[in-house]
């Protein structure tokens, strides 16, 4: 009902702003500039690198909200429907994206997921026996989801976490020059440059993570939510989650066990929990193990404190390569 007198409210604020507008049908900002939006961080980054100044390329999602707790106000829908783009993760990631497309033109909205060759949540269980949770995944997750009353964030049939695979974000740069390319064709060579600069940042780091992978093929790590999929096919690892894919509820006691059980069979000493998260089930379960625990970013989002250090996409997922690299000491 909530979101049923908000549309209706979006569509009354449109309309009125459409009849003030009269026939102005520019969308680009005061300074001139084509306006973007993005759906969360890591699009944003990757968007920004590309279009430096010629563009002005803002976040729907503002710094440091999760994208899975976003929801949009009318002033957010009324901004993103002025835009000239807006590129999305997709794969259902975006879970206000349905009331948005029925005042925004589907044409501006783009998913960069494309050419993208994606996988499925982990169905079984790499030997922690997750039984009752991790069979029949999409069915038993839904349920789960409900019985816990969270945000229920029912994902699609793939896992959407497409960003933290390397190679995959060099296919989301290209898709998202080729997008930004179409709308303004006049500066296509800048924005390729720009793009190709970005793609030689990440072909060097995809190095150094298969470098440093080569000698670990088939270790385990054990993560905060199963977000890691595309990165642990990559490098031949295996991601062991403590929460879901949706990481909306916590895990119970035999997960917990489980986890610990399988830890102790394959000598881990490291538990990672999210970068910007307190970490307290993965600190219990290092606790448990006699190990530590040690923070990984899965980057839906950049803190203000990391921006002011300079942090970014590539250097965050640097800092996890090292985190990772370490635990398997």
């Amino acid at each position: 009902m909530k979101k049923f007198i908000s549309l209706l409210l979006v569509m009354l604020l449109i309309t009125s702003c459409a009849n003030k507008a009269g026939n102005n049908q520019s969308t680009e900002n005061k300074e001139g500039k084509k306006v973007v939006y993005t759906s969360f961080y890591p699009i944003e980054f990757a968007t920004k690198e590309i279009v430096k100044d010629k563009m002005d390329v803002k976040s729907v999602i503002p710094a440091g909200v999760e994208v899975h707790d976003w929801e949009p106000s009318l002033k957010d829908i009324t901004k993103i429907k002025e835009s000239d783009l807006v590129l999305i993760n997709g794969l259902e990631l975006e879970d206000w994206l349905d009331d948005a497309k029925k005042v925004v033109d589907e044409k501006k909205i783009v998913e960069v997921s494309k050419d993208i060759e994606l996988i499925k949540p982990q169905e079984e269980d790499h030997d922690h026996d997750h039984d009752e949770h991790d069979h029949d995944h999409e069915e038993e997750n839904h349920e789960e989801e409900n019985h816990e009353g969270h945000h229920h964030h029912n994902h699609g049939e793939y896992d959407p976490h497409i960003w933290l695979s390397i190679r995959n974000y060099e296919v989301i740069a290209k898709n998202i020059f080729e997008e930004v390319s179409k709308i303004d064709p006049e500066n296509r060579g800048f924005y390729e440059e720009n793009y190709n600069s970005l793609k030689k940042s990440l072909e060097e780091l995809d190095k150094k993570y298969t470098d440093g992978f080569k000698e670990n093929k088939g270790k385990h790590i054990i993560v905060p939510h199963e977000a890691f999929g595309y990165m642990a096919k990559d490098y031949n690892l295996v991601q062991v989650p403590i929460e879901n894919i949706t990481s909306d509820s916590e895990p119970d006691l035999k997960t917990i066990a489980n986890i610990v059980d399988l830890a102790k069979k394959e000598g881990i000493k490291t538990v990672f929990y999210e970068g910007e998260d307190s970490g307290k089930v993965p600190k219990t379960i290092a606790k448990e193990i006699g190990g530590e625990a040690k923070p990984i970013h899965t980057l839906e989002f950049i803190t203000d404190e990391q921006e002011k250090n300079g942090d970014n996409y590539l250097t965050l997922m640097e800092e996890n390569f090292n985190n990772i690299m370490e635990s398997f000491k």
